[in-house]
């Protein structure tokens, strides 16, 4: 947990300007990280009680919360939602490999699952990891051998989640869970 915090403490973001190839490193102290887990906690705090927890002015957090936006440490804010509010009592992660050539057809594949929330390339055992979230483990085992069933998947891997589960919007599809209500 040290190393993630230290990690946290000094984030790196390569960026690029107008004049050229400039990397710009974002170093986070106290304040940055208090107005990060503010906003983490609720996206709607305000910058008075971010202020006053900090012993700072709202003009501080203001400058710092654009500092952090400018150098890409924050994108924004947003609502998380907690996916068994909507009857998915099952989130799971799954590791897919696939040879290196077809990583991108497999990944166009796995965006067109309506149960997949969320799916990149990955380095390691797997090369592909994709977040699904169903209403139930026998949906979930259905999705399954939907993606084991394309021709350029190699080896997948289930992991279902057991703890509290909070997901940003955009990777969740409330128009899906709209749909059933």
């Amino acid at each position: 947990m040290w190393v993630l915090w230290k990690q946290l403490l000094i984030y790196q973001k390569e960026q690029t300007n107008q004049s050229g190839g400039i990397r710009i490193q974002a170093k986070l102290d106290q304040i940055d990280i208090a107005i990060i887990r503010a906003l983490q906690k609720d996206a709607r705090a305000s910058f008075v009680a971010i202020a006053k927890s900090c012993h700072v002015s709202v003009d501080t957090i203001s400058k710092r919360f654009k500092k952090l936006k400018n150098t890409g440490v924050a994108r924004g804010t947003t609502v998380l939602l907690n996916p068994k509010s909507f009857g998915c009592d099952c989130v799971a992660s799954f590791g897919i490999r696939s040879d290196f050539s077809h990583i991108q057809e497999v990944l166009e594949f796995l965006r067109k699952i309506p149960d997949i929330v969320f799916s990149t390339q990955t380095m390691g055992r797997h090369s592909i990891i994709a977040i699904a979230i169903v209403k139930n483990v026998a949906k979930l085992n259905q999705v399954r051998e939907v993606i084991k069933g394309h021709s350029m998947v190699r080896e997948i891997i289930t992991s279902i989640w057991v703890s509290d589960i909070l997901l940003c919007p955009s990777n969740f599809d409330l128009q899906t869970i709209a749909g059933d209500v």
